[in-house]
């Protein structure tokens, strides 16, 4: 078992040391940005994978094809330089096919590349990382700022809403001072002393009487309460013989006396008006209420 490890090993050390790699570029001459070269490898063993590297930045693989060749392999890649100037490109792992296979690795070398892009590049590039403004903020700042103004939007609301409308001060109700009631028996002396000199018995005795009439039934109806502004004599009379018994008939003839001036032609005499004024200026005065049973 020893034995055959060692044999193996040394199978291993013995292939490593004959492995034969070689390589050439083509269509390397005057490259610019985007025109893309080939590099070819031969090996005498076979090839299972080409390594590139993450690190490559300056170039860019665009496609790797392998070929079987009897006992070796042939290898192409087709290469795209990503800068100007004069590029290094590194060496390059191969896989070798097998399980006690070992491959080998490709040399570096330098191309020089042009500042001009080539008709025929359609790959696109970063040639320069983005650049920020002065003073501009990071995409989480933005975000967090926006949260913080829809919640305390959100707090606003809440308390406007939770918050009770202020009471309007309460105005204390104004007091207006009621007027002295005068009595109806006061009001229409008054009224009957104002007509009196008023001059209206000499100057029109129609509307003398007419409002003689008026101040009786005022009377009534602010003494008495009943509507006596808009009864007939005979309703009135009605009234007062539940109201005022005792003077119904002396209230009667005076209405009786103010209908016939105004609507029977009567045209009283000096006498006559003073006479029946008196007669109402006695009344005026009331009497208790009596209701009969």
């Amino acid at each position: 078992m020893k034995k055959l490890l060692i044999v193996m090993l040394f199978s291993l050390c013995m292939s490593l040391l004959l492995a034969r790699v070689s390589q050439s570029l083509a269509h390397a001459d005057s490259l610019n940005i985007g025109t893309p070269f080939s590099l070819e490898i031969e090996t005498d063993f076979p090839l299972l994978e080409v390594v590139v590297p993450d690190s490559l930045t300056q170039f860019r693989v665009l496609n790797t094809h392998i070929q079987q060749d009897g006992q070796g392999s042939k290898a192409q890649l087709e290469i795209v330089p990503l800068r100007v100037g004069a590029l290094s490109f590194p060496k390059l792992r191969l896989k070798a096919r097998g399980l006690f296979s070992s491959g080998g690795t490709t040399d570096g070398f330098r191309v020089f590349v042009l500042s001009t892009r080539a008709p025929a590049d359609t790959l696109l590039r970063d040639i320069k990382p983005a650049l920020r403004y002065k003073g501009e903020f990071p995409f989480w700042l933005y975000l967090i700022i926006f949260l913080s103004c829809l919640a305390l939007a959100t707090m606003l609301i809440i308390t406007a809403l939770n918050q009770r409308p202020a009471k309007k001060p309460e105005i204390p109700p104004t007091i207006i001072p009621t007027e002295k009631l005068i009595p109806p028996y006061l009001l229409a002396l008054k009224k009957l002393e104002e007509l009196e000199r008023s001059g209206l018995a000499e100057k029109d005795y129609l509307l003398y009487h007419f409002r003689l009439s008026m101040i009786l039934r005022e009377f009534l109806e602010g003494t008495y309460h009943f509507s006596a502004m808009e009864m007939t004599i005979l309703e009135i009379f009605d009234a007062l013989l539940v109201t005022c018994q005792q003077r119904a008939e002396s209230y009667l003839k005076i209405l009786r006396y103010c209908d016939m001036v105004k609507f029977a032609k009567l045209v009283p005499t000096a006498e006559q008006i003073k006479l029946q004024t008196q007669a109402l200026r006695n009344c005026l005065v009331p009497l208790a209420p009596q209701r009969n049973a």
